[in-house]
């Protein structure tokens, strides 16, 4: 793997159903969808409106239920019955009024709120609501329920939104009429002195306004428009442009005419108009919208190019740049190219961002926050074209996760790729930077000592570096501090000792040697057993046949005395072969962690699979764990199955138990295993079950992400678990 630089509450729910009868109006809204439960008994609440489309959402901000009025018939009071159905018991709801281009939550009670649970399948009337000012008021409050604090954040899936699809921002268009085609959600554009469209063009400040209905029209000062026609219900057209650059700002707008304020409501495109001289080279990208927000996880980015062919290396091909990154990923298409060579960064694979077609990529545990992709056309000696359409760049956003189990606190910011964490007794905690071959400490008040334990020379091609850290058992005694790295003249991974003198690193000494290594699959995971052994963890070096040998030391779990010599009891110490005895365990792919369980002294791996089945497995002497022969759970007799398997792909690292006497954690967490995933940024648990905790009892996720790839994990004084990311170190807590 290559890495680039409110309180919950758990409740067991019955599910009921939840049938609301209430009257509608003839505008309503428009748009919506989103997840039902399964489960259905018998709740229903009542009433009448005056016009609008009714929308229930969960505290996840899903719509469990909705129902439009539109073309409904209303009593002789001109109110409309509507009804929602299937919402569950027990858990907080909210009703949202959509009509005359506005959304109304229903508020009630003293004091007033917006969210509520039903308490038991029941029969609730709320009479006549009413929308006016800010809020839908009802004429009965619903009994029967538990009011929560109020909410008063606007749930994307009832949120009127405006989207333009074409032409793509920053597009260079033929000289000629200009079509802007665009969508909308939860908001139906009416006729006049209706829910509308303001359309805006350039600099001038007074709008067009876009109706739809009978008949489509655009008007301007109250006149048709000249130059802005209505072209469809979804298409406006500009048919005469002049040549340059142009802007077109879309505002969606009530009934009253005034325009709705939130951010979703607006959106703007700039493009220009030029006179064509040539097919110029250009790239286009289709997907995430700009600007738009994505939920946490996998970023998948899609793309098309006209008048150039993105091929193998050596051909012409694409780069991008991500956020502030300048080393570009070039991106390449064609006979061979798959997941493990179509994105290349610094000319080696990586995990980071994958290939997934041949107009689109993979971003994996992008953080929470705002990021940008820039795109360019590059020729066959990777030089970037200079015409303005072949670059172009996205702006979007990551979501924050829903809330889980566990949460983030961080405790140690601006730091380079931390990795290898481990404790000493007297509280410090050393750790290596992967990239700059440094070895730091930090202090007991978990402050970054300013003076590096140790500058090592090392390699940083891909998944090389400083890779692994672990302190002697006897640290207290004797100072040791074990290390593993990729050095070069010739390229091999090795492990050093150091000793500890006044905070710095002194007498090194090799403790084992020309490991074999490559741009990818170096492992590198160092720690010591409970028996006192160090066991080393190496990858395959991109030689699939290595994990297989037991004369190669690549693709295994070694495991040696802390000198470097071989126990007597390894599990093949009897082969005349040196490297074969000091092998604990072979059919290793590429694995970025491992733990020993304090209760039961097991030792648990993490595993990286080629595009499927990364692993964890429960190491044991002279296993073999299949790879490359079979991989996941293979049911395979003459290998080890993992007890669980992934696919698609994870890219799993760290990997920690939870102490059985642990006071800082749940009680049903401990005993468990966490570990991390680079590709999602999520903490996942497995629970073991059995007498002796090595079967899977069940896996969950325990932190849904959002603080970007985490790496390594490490138990704390305090009996917390820290982890890191490539630019900080957090304490993992539970969610009050």
């Amino acid at each position: 793997m290559t890495f680039a630089p409110h309180s919950g509450i758990v409740r067991s729910l019955a599910l009921a159903g939840l049938a609301l009868l209430f009257s509608g109006c003839i505008d309503s809204g428009s748009g919506g969808g989103g997840t039902t439960p399964t489960a259905q008994t018998g709740i229903s609440i009542s009433g009448t409106v005056s016009g609008t489309r009714i929308v229930a959402v969960n505290s996840s901000d899903q719509i469990i239920a909705e129902d439009d009025t539109a073309g409904g018939t209303p009593n002789a009071q001109g109110q409309f019955a509507w009804s929602l159905d299937n919402l569950p018991v027990g858990t907080d709801i909210r009703l949202f009024f959509i009509t005359g281009g506005n959304v109304y939550p229903m508020f009630f009670g003293n004091p007033s709120s917006n969210v509520f649970a039903v308490n038991a399948p029941s029969s609730i009337t709320l009479g006549h609501v009413t929308t006016a000012g800010t809020q839908a008021t009802p004429q009965n409050p619903p009994t029967g329920v538990t009011p929560g604090p109020p909410n008063n954040t606007m749930p994307p899936a009832v949120t009127p939104t405006v989207t333009i699809s074409s032409p793509t921002n920053n597009a260079m268009l033929p000289n000629g009429p200009v079509t802007v085609m665009f969508s909308t959600q939860n908001f139906t554009i009416g006729a006049v002195n209706k829910p509308h469209l303001h359309v805006y063009l350039d600099s001038d400040a007074i709008p067009h306004h876009f109706y739809a209905g009978s008949p489509g029209q655009v008007l301007y000062q109250g006149a048709s428009a000249a130059n802005v026609q209505w072209l469809s219900n979804s298409q406006i057209l500009f048919n005469s442009l002049a040549v340059g650059t142009h802007q077109v700002r879309l505002v969606l707008a009530n009934i009253s005419d005034m325009e709705l304020a939130n951010a979703e409501a607006t959106k703007t495109i700039i493009f220009s108009v030029v006179v064509q001289s040539g097919n110029q080279p250009s790239v286009t990208i289709m997907s995430p919208a700009q600007n738009a927000s994505v939920p946490v996880g996998p970023v998948t980015v899609s793309f098309t190019t006209q008048f150039f062919t993105i091929g193998v290396p050596g051909q012409t091909h694409l780069h991008f740049y991500l956020d502030n990154d300048p080393v570009p990923y070039m991106f390449y298409n064609g006979a061979g190219i798959n997941d493990d060579n179509g994105v290349l960064y610094n000319g080696v694979h990586t995990h980071f961002v994958h290939w997934k077609t041949g107009t689109s990529f993979d971003i994996f545990g992008l953080p929470s926050t705002a990021h940008q992709v820039r795109m360019i056309l590059a020729n066959t000696n990777h030089s970037e074209l200079a015409n303005p359409e072949a670059t172009k760049t996205l702006n979007f956003s990551v979501s924050q996760p829903p809330s889980s189990d566990l949460q983030l606190q961080s405790v140690l910011p601006n730091l380079n790729f931390p990795v290898g964490m481990s404790l000493a007794p007297d509280g410090r905690v050393f750790f290596n930077e992967r990239l700059t071959g440094r070895i730091r400490i930090i202090n007991q008040q978990w402050q970054l000592v300013n003076s590096p334990f140790c500058q090592l020379t090392v390699q940083t091609s891909g998944e090389q570096g400083l890779l692994g850290l672990t302190l002697d058992p006897n640290f207290a005694g004797n100072k040791f501090v074990y290390v593993y790295y990729t050095a070069g003249n010739p390229l091999r991974n090795r492990v050093v000792r150091y000793t500890e003198s006044s905070g710095a690193c002194t007498q090194e000494t090799v403790i084992l040697d020309d490991i074999p290594a490559s741009g990818n699959h170096n492992a590198g995971i160092i720690q010591f057993g409970p028996d006192g052994k160090l066991y080393i963890i190496t990858g395959d070096a991109g030689n699939t046949a290595n994990s297989q040998s037991l004369t190669s030391l690549a693709g295994k779990i070694l495991r040696l005395n802390p000198d470097g010599s071989t126990p007597t009891d390894n599990p093949f110490v009897s082969n005349a072969n040196a490297n074969a005895k000091k092998v604990y365990a072979l059919g290793i792919r590429n694995s970025y962690g491992f733990t020993f369980h304090q209760h039961t002294g097991h030792l648990w791996q993490t595993e990286n699979g080629p595009g499927d089945s990364d692993e964890i497995n429960r190491i044991t002497s002279g296993g073999n764990y299949g790879w490359p022969t079979v991989r996941g759970i293979a049911n395979n007799p003459n290998f080890r199955d993992p007890i669980l398997a992934y696919t698609p792909t994870i890219a799993p690292t760290g990997i920690i138990a939870i102490p059985e006497n642990s006071t800082v954690y749940p009680t049903a967490y401990r005993n468990n295993l966490l570990f991390v995933d680079f590709n999602g940024g999520k903490i996942r648990r497995v629970v073991l079950s059995g007498a002796d905790l090595t079967q899977l009892g069940s896996s969950s996720i325990a932190y849904n992400g959002g603080n970007g790839n985490l790496l390594s994990l490490m138990l704390g004084a305090d009996g917390f678990v820290y982890v890191s990311n490539t630019n900080a170190i957090f304490k993992v807590v539970p969610v009050p």
